[in-house]
């Protein structure tokens, strides 16, 4: 089992967000609770395979909480549902706390990478921008600035590590 992290801290540490994720997509409250203790259950069985050094705790935690949510939602899709139950059990709009939760982890998370595409060097930000901003593929892109295409795939390799070593720092720091 992985040390940096236990069961009851991830609990204790996660619950509250965990809680707020789900009550923000799914309106009925017996499958809301269902759902956090799968999402807890899955994590605490996945723990051996977590590596911290790959993403944060609350990283790992929403992937798994995000992936829990979308299962719920397929199985639902498989059921039929009876004519008189359809409006029953219309979805509730998600509340104003959770889409403005949504629009400030966006708006962090763009930040947060213009920081990280920033503290690149010049030539590497243009293949980042140029690659995945404007969807060039690398040959076009090796041809725009004048390398190689095996250069443009080295820089960019370089490029990426370097922005995923700074957003795992910024992650850290933000938990």
């Amino acid at each position: 089992m992985n040390t940096a992290i236990t069961p009851e801290k991830l609990y204790q540490d996660y619950h509250e967000k965990v809680e707020r994720y789900i009550s923000s997509h799914v309106s009925n409250e017996h499958d809301r609770a269902d759902l956090k203790q799968q999402v807890f259950l899955n994590a605490i069985s996945a723990l051996d395979g977590y590596d911290p050094a790959r993403s944060a705790p609350g990283t790992w935690l929403y992937v798994i909480t995000r992936n829990a949510v979308t299962d719920y939602y397929r199985r639902r899709s498989r059921e039929p549902v009876p004519a008189e139950m359809e409006t029953l059990d219309q979805p509730e709009e998600r509340s104003l706390l959770a889409d403005v939760e949504d629009r400030l982890l966006t708006q962090e998370l763009l930040e947060t990478l213009a920081d990280a595409l920033e503290r690149l060097p010049e030539r590497e930000r243009n293949i980042v921008i140029l690659r995945f901003y404007h969807g060039l593929s690398a040959q076009e892109t090796a041809d725009r600035i004048g390398v190689s295409y095996a250069n443009v795939r080295v820089l960019q390799h370089n490029a990426l590590k370097k922005m995923r070593r700074y957003l795992s720092v910024c992650e850290t720091d933000h938990l």
